[in-house]
């Protein structure tokens, strides 16, 4: 019997050396799981505590844009120096070692005041006091770890609480804000406004200091049913008396020309409810009259406009394709209805995006024809209540696009973006990691995901820039038909030396359209994606 326990010791063993994961066998790069705090203001010099793994100290930061400069300090701490001409929004930064490199992580460039949340402060009476323009950075550090903070209001003044954790940091909570009064009592409540991250606007009924509270519980449900907290809960939180707005409009805007905004959101005086704005790439950023960035608004090369009312059923509003419309759901049973011309058989695309811009419209896109007749419904496509189809009318005629929310719900905030486009091939190449380790004599294959879209039908062809000049590149083209035709494989291989940095790999159609897409993987917040890709070259020890 002892022998068999033996045995069974022994093989069990085996097992786990057999399919453990390479990196519990070799040597691997750092892991990065959160930043703390997660942000910064314009200007500032911070430090910032790295929560993680680093087999290897100091590391090797690099951030996607220029802005920040990041420093290791001592082992777990980062020291980062923000530009007073930082762009306001979203950067990256990755840490590497001879070994590898870790996921990149979110951090947040911003223009109010920051201050660092200040332990204990569960209790009401441990509420730590902050300004009325603030962004505390913070984290839920344990189970059962709630966040006070006290603010004083005058009658009538207005404060929005925004905390930014899930959707925009990628921190596995499901978090929750309160307004309460000194004695505990909760006087406002938010949960989901923005996917899992709440927001709250509260008028305050009297002069007093009022109490903002925060918790969380898992992003992804579990069994308990209890406050959460650990090193990856963190999040930044602002709170603000001032102007803060909620979205720019129109959402998307024309390239190259210049367009006047609108701002909607709250404390925004008369003097500051309008902006202009003249737009290069895919995305601008708008800024309050406090110099806070918004939500970007799209850049489109086609033409941009918002809907008109009244353009519910039956005539609706007209519009020519291609072209995308910012439009808004006021009202409870309140639908948008565009009309447009088309030709039978041809392939028409539309889309629209609410949800994942941070908004509540559930939406449902239908097509019917000039006398009503339903022809094409979708409610939502997978992993999102957002909506999009392909149409092709059956006859030449008159259509009309029907937009409408679900539970048939409204406000100012149920607003979207509407793409109507004719459909043009297309393709997306995805990569299947983040980051590669290579290391001389030992080839690499990096797997391409070629998704053909519309019907595309050229070679694609493939190559790598950044690459050391000791590292070659293997590329098989991706054909137009066949295995081929979805999946490649690219194959690196190194010779003597040692490298840490981003490539980027180009996919360039050979046919007539010239198309050119490089290569992306997922990030680790938000479905975002990015084509800088990370090549660690190992050297050989002697």
């Amino acid at each position: 019997m002892c022998m068999h326990r033996q045995l069974c010791v022994l093989a069990s063993l085996a097992a786990l050396i057999l399919w453990a994961p390479v990196s519990t066998l070799f040597a691997a790069g750092p892991e990065l799981r959160s930043l703390l705090p997660a942000g910064g203001q314009r200007g500032a010099t911070i430090e910032v505590s790295a929560a993680g793994n680093f087999p290897k100290w100091p590391v090797q930061a690099w951030v996607d844009r220029p802005g920040l400069t990041v420093t290791p300090g001592e082992k777990g701490k980062l020291t980062v120096s923000i530009a007073p001409d930082a762009a306001a929004g979203e950067f990256w930064i990755r840490l590497s070692d001879p070994d590898g490199s870790a996921v990149p992580r979110p951090f947040i460039v911003g223009t109010l005041a920051e201050v660092n949340e200040q332990e204990p402060n569960n209790r009401p009476a441990q509420a730590q006091p902050v300004g009325s323009a603030v962004v505390v950075n913070g984290r839920f550090g344990d189970n059962g770890d709630v966040d006070a903070f006290a603010v004083d209001l005058e009658q009538g003044q207005t404060l929005v609480a925004s905390l930014s954790g899930h959707e925009s940091l990628g921190s596995p909570m499901d978090s929750v804000l309160e307004i309460v009064s000194t004695r505990g009592g909760v006087l406002a409540f938010n949960h989901d406004q923005r996917g899992l991250d709440p927001r709250l606007e509260f008028t305050a009924p009297s002069k007093a200091r009022y109490l903002v509270r925060a918790f969380a519980f898992p992003s992804v449900p579990n069994s308990t049913i209890a406050f959460a907290g650990n090193d990856q809960y963190v999040y930044r939180l602002t709170l603000t008396t001032k102007t803060f707005v909620d979205y720019p409009w129109p959402l998307a805007v024309t390239r190259g020309r210049q367009t006047p905004l609108e701002l909607f959101g709250w404390n925004i005086p008369a003097a500051g409810k309008s902006t202009t704005v003249r737009a290069e790439g895919s995305a601008a950023g708008v800024f309050d009259m406090q110099g806070m960035l918004t939500d970007p608004v799209a850049v489109v090369s086609h033409a941009a406009r918002c809907e008109s009312e009244p353009n519910d059923l039956p005539e609706g509003e007209p519009i020519e394709l291609p072209v995308t419309v910012s439009g808004r759901i006021e009202k409870a049973r309140d639908v948008d209805v565009y009309c447009f011309d088309a030709r039978k058989g041809e392939s028409l695309t539309f889309q629209i995006e609410s949800r994942a811009l941070g908004y509540p419209l559930d939406a449902v896109l239908a097509i019917t024809d000039a006398m009503g007749k339903q022809l094409a419904r979708v409610d939502d496509l997978p992993g999102t209540r957002d909506a999009a189809l392909t149409f092709s009318p059956p006859d030449d005629g008159s259509y009309r696009v029907v937009v409408s929310d679900l539970n048939q719900q409204g406000s100012m905030r149920h607003v979207y973006r509407l793409r109507a486009a004719r459909t043009e091939p297309d393709f997306e190449v995805t990569a299947d990691a983040l980051s590669y380790v290579l290391s001389a004599g030992k080839p690499v294959e990096i797997t391409l995901a070629v998704a053909r879209q519309n019907g595309f039908d050229e070679e694609i062809g493939f190559s790598v820039s950044g690459l050391p000049g000791f590292v070659t590149a293997e590329a098989v083209p991706s054909a137009a038909q066949g295995d081929l035709a979805k999946s490649v494989k690219l194959k690196l291989n190194a010779g003597a030396g040692a490298f840490s940095g981003p490539i980027r790999i180009a996919g360039q159609a050979a046919g007539t359209s010239k198309r050119l897409h490089s290569a992306g993987a997922t990030l680790p917040v938000g479905g975002k994606r990015t084509t800088d890709l990370w090549l660690s070259v190992v050297a050989e020890k002697p």
